[in-house]
């Protein structure tokens, strides 16, 4: 299942990025800069392995800004390519400014590809969803299958109404989660009675991109919501 290198939103120090490892394969989602420096120090998360893929779910930079060095690091320290999955082709031209033109990465270090082509086992698709207004239609969650389970990933969400049909006994979910009220994330206090529902049908929830992290675990704590396991 997900390990988290950071489940902290944009302002913490580390900031969200759940990874997992099938075959030789790491697969981060996302990967800010803090995401970047957790993986440099824990070389063994990086031992056999044959390619670092990386899913995005939005542009915003405690998602992004660690991309391009570590398409770097990879190219020239650990010598094994970057794949980056953008969940759709705006997107992914939108990385491609980032990566190539802002950041000047090696072409040959990394491949930029979209969710729709991409023919692995565990990913079923990009779920598109609402975020910042000034990212309206270029934000995304992810449907994947991780040990056979299904697992239903937010990303970045100011609703969690076009991942609920997914959510069926059994499946995994891990939402993002805030403190602070604003119009571009979950409040913790609306998420509750959906939280203790979800539970109550059989759904596991794991609760990430956390901006008072002790505050919102204490107010899901009869939910039966947990927060997204650390590495």
């Amino acid at each position: 299942m997900l390990q988290f290198l950071g489940r902290g939103s944009a302002f913490a120090d580390e900031q969200n990025c759940a990874f997992f490892r099938t075959g030789g394969d790491l697969i981060l989602i996302d990967c800010g800069m803090t995401a970047f420096h957790r993986l440099r120090h824990t070389p063994e998360l990086l031992e056999n392995v044959r390619c670092i893929q990386i899913l995005v779910t939005h542009t915003h930079s405690d998602h992004v800004g660690g991309i391009p060095m570590l398409i770097h690091f990879a190219y020239y320290v650990l010598h094994i390519p970057v794949r980056v999955i953008a969940p759709d082709a705006a997107v992914a031209a939108d990385l491609l400014y980032l990566i190539d033109r802002m950041d000047g990465c090696e072409p040959s270090a990394y491949t930029l590809t979209t969710a729709d082509v991409v023919t692995e086992p565990w990913l079923r698709g990009a779920i598109p969803t609402e975020h910042a207004p000034q990212l309206a239609g270029h934000c995304y969650g992810y449907h994947l299958c991780i040990d056979g389970e299904t697992v239903i990933f937010t990303g970045d969400s100011a609703t969690l109404k076009p991942f609920l049909p997914l959510l069926k006994s059994g499946a995994v979910l891990y939402t993002e989660a805030s403190y602070y009220h604003s119009n571009v994330h979950l409040h913790i206090d609306a998420l509750l009675p959906v939280l203790k529902a979800l539970h109550e049908d059989g759904i596991t929830v794991y609760l990430m991109h956390l901006d008072e992290e002790d505050a919102i675990i204490r107010a899901a704590a009869e939910t039966g919501a947990l927060p997204a396991p650390l590495y």
